[in-house]
């Protein structure tokens, strides 16, 4: 299976929108890593076939584990206010069902500081005395909320500290399962990916660098020898958690797929993620081609003169950099770049050529144009 198809079994038609269920918890049906990936790609605004190719895994796979997760309870369908509950248990005659468990509250003592862990939860929810930086980003004007703004300057400040406990939101010396649960609730709010598509103005760089800093931090606090040395307890799973350039590299591929098979828009989508979640040349060199291809020369221009900054002096960024201005009908900028590009040393008498050649294109275009 090469495509999502129009209806997946068990589920329903692959254009619908999903919501992950509000009670469902994932260390308690022991989702495991793959599962709570596919999971934290659900956020109610994309649908069945936007998730599964949002995820990079092959499309058998990402259905047998979406169907799998509907099976858990974790998902709901439209129209749906409460996950599927299991048929209640028969109880005897003349027997009472057992009720709720109450649990007796206990005041907390007058003046005495909060638990560390809703200290620490705290802390990432609030912004107190922003910079002049922060207030300009909390004003700029974006798709993110003023609640999502505010969480994530919070956590960029908590990522200069060096303390992986508070970034995570855990008290010291919390256990594997305080652990994962806790990188397992951030991984899902704060990934680049849940926000793709959205206008995030300089909070793009942001969120790449709070979930570079709470993987790095659920890293070394599950590290079998950092956890000995910090009081921690290693993480039972062992398993390491993505990376979020191997993130990228799985959207990059999964994009290359989609634009070698015709689906340019489509690959679009995955590149801009991909870039998003780790800008290097590469990836932004292939986003401007694919943009061009897709008839996006304002987004392909915006790519080459990202990728072109990053290598000045290689004569193919700056030839794409042209093309892209050509592109978007700018031709005295296409003609300097290419002019430039020409200086620069190259042992590729290929490349020579076809920037000789754009350039002298560029040129009878500017004439015609006169």
């Amino acid at each position: 299976m090469s495509s999502v198809p129009a209806e997946i079994a068990g589920i329903g038609s692959s254009a619908m929108k999903l919501r992950v269920s509000p009670g469902f918890d994932p260390m308690k049906a022991k989702v495991g890593p793959e599962e709570y990936f596919v999971l934290s790609r659900i956020d109610g605004s994309l649908t069945i076939r936007e998730v599964l190719l949002q995820t990079g895994l092959p499309v058998e796979r990402a259905i047998a584990i979406l169907t799998k997760l509907r099976s858990l309870g974790a998902v709901l369908l439209p129209g749906e206010t409460a996950q599927p509950v299991a048929a209640p248990q028969k109880v005897p005659t003349g027997t009472k069902p057992p009720g709720p468990p109450v649990v007796p509250a206990r005041a907390a003592p007058s003046g005495s500081a909060p638990p560390a862990s809703t200290a620490a939860a705290t802390t990432q929810l609030v912004l107190p005395n922003p910079s002049d930086e922060e207030r300009a980003a909390l004003a700029e004007t974006n798709d993110l909320s003023a609640d999502v703004r505010t969480r994530i300057l919070a956590m960029v400040r908590l990522t200069t500290e060096r303390d992986p406990w508070a970034l995570l939101g855990v008290p010291n010396g919390a256990n594997a399962k305080e652990l994962k649960r806790a990188y397992f609730k951030l991984s899902k709010e704060i990934h680049p990916d849940r926000f793709y598509g959205k206008q995030l103005g300089t909070f793009g760089d942001k969120l790449a660098l709070v979930f570079e800093a709470v993987t790095r931090a659920y890293e070394r606090l599950t590290s079998p020898s950092q956890a000995r040395a910090s009081g921690a307890h290693p993480a039972v799973d062992q398993q390491e958690p993505q990376t979020p350039q191997e993130y990228a590299a799985e959207l990059f591929q999964r994009a290359c797929s989609l634009e070698v098979g015709g689906d340019a828009l489509e690959a679009m989508k995955l590149f801009a993620a991909a870039v998003r979640v780790d800008p290097q040349t590469r990836y932004l060199r292939r986003a401007a081609t694919c943009a061009l291809t897709a008839g996006q020369p304002k987004t392909a221009l915006e790519y080459a003169k990202k990728a072109q900054t990053q290598q000045p002096n290689d004569p193919s960024s700056a030839r794409l950099l042209a093309t892209a201005f050509r592109a978007n009908s700018k031709l005295e900028d296409a003609e300097e770049i290419l002019v430039m590009a020409m200086a620069m040393k190259s042992e590729n008498d290929v490349l020579t050529a076809e920037l000789r050649h754009d350039l002298a294109e560029v040129r009878r275009l500017m004439a015609s144009a006169d």
